[in-house]
């Protein structure tokens, strides 16, 4: 499944509004098992915006976590590339890599 296709899954699945600028999407890596993000300092720096949707496919489908901005604003930067990197472990929901080895169990919906 692509983005496009979770979007429209999710919205029907969780009756919200995905859309592409308040919604990451990602597949479980192939090399190890995690989810991998890139989220850029803009969205989370942005005014309007509170909450950055993760949606994680998994064998059993749409996983929904609903992350507030502030929360990731204590993230390591990739100032290169100006974004976020977060890797979710599938089975703990904890972000493994950098300083921020924190659980994002408390933002699933």
């Amino acid at each position: 499944m692509g983005k496009k296709e979770a979007l429209t899954l999710a919205n029907k699945q969780y009756d919200s509004s995905f859309t592409t600028g308040n919604t990451h999407f990602s597949k479980i890596n192939k090399s190890k098992a995690v989810w991998w993000h890139e989220i850029p300092i803009s969205k989370i720096n942005h005014d309007t915006l509170t909450d950055i949707n993760l949606l994680l496919e998994d064998k059993h489908g749409l996983r929904w976590l609903k992350v507030s901005t502030a929360f990731l604003q204590g993230f390591k930067v990739r100032e290169r590339k100006g974004v976020i990197c977060l890797e979710l472990d599938i089975n703990t929901f904890q972000n493994i890599v950098g300083p921020a080895r924190v659980s994002f169990k408390s933002f699933i919906q």
